[in-house]
């Protein structure tokens, strides 16, 4: 087992898969990108809190239970959190890049830390021409109801499309 960085005090959940509770993230996705129009997040194997408030939102949108297999639909957008099991989570985001690029999807919309694309091994993801940029979340989300601490990390939501973009742009969002 690794041991995380920061201690936040909290026990630590099975492949860090904390659920998107905080729904001012999926606010600040939609102010940016609002005509999403059919929504997959495919690390729902267990529910999603994304596809609940998306369809509290209005927007048709549905979990898939294995972010690795294949499926031979297509789709508008993929909105996802991944658990964030080291070796697992690029082999997630590469899989949806790879959608994007074989026309499966319009747009992979993923919530990471801020400083997910910092890593050197990261390079090729986020060298990629369809790589957009980030929507910078100007909060710290809550992820779990506890409430005894305030939260310590940054997030943003890192997008990819095929929309014309010169070179990556920089968003923010108060989560309104």
């Amino acid at each position: 087992m690794t041991v995380p960085y920061v201690h936040s005090g909290y026990e630590r959940i099975k492949d860090d898969n904390y659920q998107t509770i905080d729904k001012r993230c999926i606010y600040g996705l939609i102010k940016w990108f609002p005509n999403l129009g059919t929504v997959i997040d495919p690390c729902a194997d267990q529910g999603s809190a994304i596809i609940d408030t998306l369809k509290e939102l209005g927007y048709d949108a549905l979990g898939w239970p294995d972010a690795l297999s294949d499926w031979n639909f297509k789709t508008d957008w993929i909105v996802t959190n991944p658990p964030y099991t080291r070796n697992l989570v690029d082999k997630i985001i590469a899989k949806q890049i790879g959608r994007l690029e074989d026309n499966l999807v319009s747009g992979v919309a993923v919530l990471l830390r801020a400083n997910f694309d910092y890593a050197k091994c990261r390079t090729l993801m986020f060298d990629e021409p369809t790589y957009y940029g980030q929507i910078k979340l100007r909060f710290r989300p809550w992820w779990t109801e506890e409430r005894k601490a305030q939260p310590i990390h940054n997030y943003c939501w890192h997008i990819w499309t095929k929309r014309e973009c010169s070179h990556p742009i920089i968003l923010y969002s108060n989560g309104e």
